[in-house]
């Protein structure tokens, strides 16, 4: 009879198996990451990772989200703090202006990756893009519908073609920080600047 595992130890094990897993997806990127590093790397083995996993697309699916919901929930929280919606859109620009580390870029190279990883296989995509709808999307969808309706915003603009637009930019924007000598900052401000002339009322 195998010995019961309390629920905390699962957890305990869970996390050490992310934690392993950021790291080597950090150091090799995703593509060339294999399951085995993350057993070098954290000590358990193949087995056991595959009792908590079936795969290692799952593994960065549960790291994505997990990243994604508590910086959704730091955001929405400053957003709260905004008085109307233009200085919400303004924040969120504002978001993206602090200078990238090393660790930064390693996690957007990663993100990107499993993107491309991802536009070959339909059932990864598909999680993917509930996740761009159910956490981006909506919310910058929201702050427009707000703007609408406050005045503030220009009623004839369609909440979520802008909403792509937004997050079109800050994506394209975040893949060139690759580049030492990118302007990032100065291209993130001429953007915003463009982008409120164009919605404001």
């Amino acid at each position: 009879m195998p010995p019961i595992v309390s629920d905390s130890y699962k957890e305990k094990k869970r996390k050490e198996i992310l934690d392993s897993a950021l790291v080597c997806f950090a150091q090799k990127g995703f593509l060339v990451a294999t399951v085995d590093d993350i057993v070098q790397h954290s000590g358990i083995s193949k087995g056991a990772i595959y009792n908590y996993f079936k795969s290692k697309d799952e593994i960065f699916l549960e790291l994505m989200k997990a990243s994604t919901e508590a910086t959704y929930e730091k955001l929405t929280g400053e957003l709260e703090k905004c008085t109307n919606s233009i200085d919400k859109i303004i924040h969120l620009f504002d978001m993206y202006l602090s200078p990238k580390d090393r660790e930064d870029i390693g996690n957007i190279v990663v993100h990107d990756e499993f993107k491309l990883h991802a536009s070959r296989h339909p059932e990864l995509l598909e999680k993917l893009n509930q996740r761009r709808q159910e956490y981006f999307i909506q919310l910058f969808s929201q702050i427009i519908k707000e703007g609408q309706h406050s005045g503030e915003i220009k009623k004839d603009l369609k909440p979520e073609i802008y909403a792509n637009v937004f997050w079109s930019m800050i994506d394209g924007v975040m893949i060139q920080t690759i580049y030492p000598d990118f302007p990032s900052n100065d291209v993130i401000n001429e953007m915003k600047e463009m982008f409120l002339r164009k919605i404001k009322a």
